[in-house]
């Protein structure tokens, strides 16, 4: 049975929370337990179908509005380093033969193509500056908004089962993942619960079915709205499933 410590990196590696060394040490880890790679395989499977969904997200003004700032308080600062200072001659300028104006014209257009290439590579800059900044805040977004949670199973036939819940409390939706588990005997269905400490029972998540290779994938929304999602369960309900739980609970989550 994984431990709760390794369930929990086995969540946070599948947000890409963990630090690049601890991914590493983790997917030695996964190399060589498939239990917890499968864990950690549905884990991903899961997170990723629910934020696949997701709105796209602009960036914060005040993100943009400073690193405009930036680029052009640098690009002022470049076109005054690049502009050479010429003192005016105390005397008319004597003809050699030809015009200065083409050199001036050519030295002019290479003062103000070396400015904008300048300005672009601080363009360049800034953008990835400002794509990582986006990408950590919506991570740190949607590590507080969404829970994962892996469910252990409370009967023996159903020790070599997986079963792990992505759900997103803003939205008021989750993605169940089962795996390895037996069907449910004739007349009978798995029901999905969420258990939320404001009310007496636990919510109805809906019936939860089962294909002939023991795998389910089932994207849920309660009944009522959750407050806390404290825990989740599985019970074994009459085929349809019912309004409040009354079969064996066959999976709870920690």
């Amino acid at each position: 049975m994984i431990d709760e410590h390794r369930q929990d990196l086995a969540a946070e590696y599948a947000l890409d929370a963990l630090d690049p060394e601890s991914t590493r040490a983790f997917e030695t880890i996964l190399a060589s337990d498939p239990e917890l790679k499968a864990l950690a395989d549905g884990m991903r499977e899961t997170a990723a179908a629910l934020a696949h969904n997701a709105p796209p997200q602009l960036p914060p003004p005040e993100l943009r509005e400073k690193v405009l700032a930036r680029i052009r308080g640098e690009a002022q600062g470049n076109a005054v380093e690049a502009t050479p200072r010429v003192a005016a001659p105390a005397t008319p300028a004597q003809s050699s033969g030809f015009s200065l104006l083409p050199w001036a014209l050519a030295a002019g257009f290479a003062i103000t193509t070396a400015a904008m290439w300048m300005e672009r590579d601080q363009l360049r800059k800034e953008t990835a500056e400002l794509r990582k900044d986006l990408v950590e805040s919506r991570n740190r977004d949607i590590l507080s908004k969404i829970k994962i949670a892996t469910l252990t199973a409370q009967v023996d036939a159903y020790s070599k089962a997986s079963a792990a819940i992505v759900w997103d409390a803003e939205k008021q939706r989750g993605v169940l993942k089962l795996a390895n588990i037996p069907r449910p005997e004739s007349g009978k269905d798995y029901q999905l619960w969420v258990i939320d400490p404001k009310y007496p029972n636990p919510v109805n998540g809906g019936v939860v079915p089962v294909g002939e290779d023991g795998v389910a994938r089932v994207a849920f929304t309660p009944d009522q709205p959750i407050h806390k999602a404290d825990k989740f369960a599985i019970s074994v309900e009459p085929t349809g499933g019912v309004p409040k739980a009354t079969g064996p609970i066959v999976f709870l989550s920690n």
